[in-house]
């Protein structure tokens, strides 16, 4: 019998393996690898220190590489030129003065950290990296474009873990650019290859770390900080890595003085949970056996502790500030203001005006109603652990609840739906043009530039949706069909360019020799598919109704 479920296809039968976690061994099937796009050269450092994979994964295996090619394929010549850009750079690679100032958002995982970078990206005078960016770390601007359309198709409007907003455009983590990049992160052994988790918690003090992998973690900070802000030179960087609270004296070297930090805080015991779910919700992503339930927690809670103490040491010195979780939830605006006071960055009207604009939309604050994810059993020494944790940085009186009215952005159909069309009709001539200009500047190419249809679902879907205001489904469904429309039309006029079939013998043979050649090129199986992934990338944009990403 075969079970399909997690991301797994598993044959049972009577003597099937077990799985220290009680589950049964069976093939692991591909999914959309949250290292999907790191580079092919990673991908073979990272299973070389991970000890390999054995059999049941290579399916999934197989698909991540695949991914990976693309990556490559899209990012090795920005690469170079990253690396001839800094190379000289004065005072080294492994530094990044940033004259704007550069706060760093830490607090172990499930903390509220990613609340805490949604809140701060909602400046305009603030740059963070989005997650285009930060799943394919190794990239820059052209490859990170080619991030956002990839990834559209492939990743949900939300994190599977808790709800919170997720996309190409909001906030993401620079620790997988560590990881897709660098090679320089727990995240390989937290999420990927949970037997390797030795070789990989190195990384999360560095303690272990020799000086040349200490510098490529340097190297790797300062250069993707560095490709983040090359647009937005005038902004305030702000980074969000919750292992970040362990690197502070590393991050002191690369940022300097300019640096400063917000600690997230949050009653232990809940973190501990909500960690043991996150890791449930995301098991589809392992190319290891996982571990035991008990020996996870077991991790999760040394981890934290282990964190905790070197965010208390690394602190000192270090202009900062401890925010609880509960406050920042109670009052967003007010917290967060009090903590950029304190850390000497004052908040502008104009990020608490976006600020409040994006918690509208957000709506009222709900704790995410999570599925069954097993526990695990706490040791014998858990409860002293978390009780260090709590005692740490100590808790004021909590904050009262300050409520956020909540916006209710009127539908404009009729607008989005006249826009989808505007845009649809613009960018077919605009394909059409494109493939003219290459004809004419290089007669020997003939080219259909069918991947052009996967950028025009993108361009009918936001246009849409923006003029719009809020999509649906209705609107997700004409935007796919506008883009499909877009790519059967233009596939005759562009074989007139390129070839013009028949031309000698009468308009009827013209007609029908140029229609026969228009339709094989519709035909073709990668025409095909980027014609789908230009369809669905349509439909979810035309059809997302969630909150906005701050800052964009």
């Amino acid at each position: 019998m075969v079970e399909f479920f997690g991301g797994y296809a598993r044959f049972v039968s009577a003597d099937a393996g077990q799985h220290e976690d009680g589950g049964r061994r069976g093939f692991a099937f591909p999914v959309a690898h949250l290292m999907g796009l790191a580079p092919l050269d990673v991908w073979v450092r990272t299973i070389r220190r991970s000890g390999g994979v054995r059999p049941g994964y290579w399916i999934r295996l197989v698909g991540v590489l695949f991914t990976s090619l693309v990556g490559t394929m899209c990012s090795t010549p920005e690469r170079v030129l990253v690396w001839a850009l800094r190379r000289g750079r004065p005072g080294g690679r492994e530094r990044f003065e940033h004259a704007p100032g550069v706060i760093v958002i830490t607090g172990y995982y499930r903390s509220g950290t990613t609340h805490a970078q949604n809140l701060m990206s909602c400046g305009p005078g603030v740059v963070t990296p989005r997650w285009a960016q930060a799943l394919m770390g190794q990239g820059w601007v052209v490859s990170w474009f080619i991030a956002r359309l990839l990834l559209v198709p492939f990743v949900g409007s939300s994190r599977p873990q808790d709800g919170v907003g997720f996309g190409p455009m909001w906030a993401g983590e620079d620790d997988f650019a560590l990881a897709t990049w660098g090679v320089c992160s727990t995240l390989p052994g937290r999420l990927v290859f949970p037997g390797s988790w030795g070789y990989w918690s190195r990384f999360n003090t560095l303690e272990g770390c020799d000086e040349r992998e200490r510098a490529r973690f340097r190297r790797t900070v300062a250069g993707f900080a560095w490709k983040v802000t090359r647009a937005k030179r005038d902004r305030v960087l702000v980074l969000k890595t919750p292992s970040h609270g362990t690197h502070l004296g590393e991050l002191k070297t690369v940022f300097g003085e300019s640096m400063r930090v917000i600690h997230l805080v949050r009653e232990p015991g809940a973190v501990v949970a909500s960690n043991m779910r996150l890791h449930h919700a995301l098991k589809s992503h392992v190319l290891g056996d996982p571990v035991g339930v008990d020996e996870l927690r077991t991790r999760i809670v040394e981890e934290y502790l282990e964190l905790e103490r070197a965010a208390k040491v690394g602190l000192e010195g270090i202009p900062h500030t401890v925010v609880e979780h509960e406050d920042l939830v109670a009052d967003p605006v007010g917290v967060l203001r009090s903590a950029l006071d304190a850390i000497g960055h004052p908040m502008t009207d104009a990020h608490e005006r976006a600020m409040v604009r994006y918690l509208g939309e957000l709506g009222a604050y709900e704790r995410t109603k999570h599925g069954d994810a097993p526990m695990g059993s706490p040791t014998v020494d858990e409860g002293a652990k978390l009780d260090e944790i709590r005692t740490m940085h100590g808790r004021g009186e909590p904050v009262p609840r300050v409520p956020i009215d909540p916006i209710v952005r009127e539908r404009r159909t009729v607008l989005g739906v006249l826009s989808a069309i505007g845009i649809a009709l613009v960018f077919a001539l605009v394909w059409v043009g494109l493939v003219w200009l290459f004809r004419q500047a290089l007669p020997g190419w003939k080219p259909r530039l069918d991947q052009l249809v996967w950028v025009g679902g993108a361009c009918i879907g936001l246009g849409a949706q923006r003029v719009g205001v809020v999509g649906s489904r209705g609107l997700g469904v004409l935007c796919a069909a506008l883009t499909i429309g877009v790519y059967l039309g233009v596939s005759f006029p562009i074989t007139v360019i390129n070839w013009n079939y028949g031309a000698a013998y009468g308009h009827e043979e013209w007609v029908k020799h140029n229609t026969k050649g228009a339709i094989e090129g519709v035909i073709a199986l990668s025409s095909i598919v980027f014609a789908l992934l230009g369809a669905v990338t349509g439909y979810k944009h035309g059809s997302y109704t969630g909150p906005r990403a701050p800052g964009t």
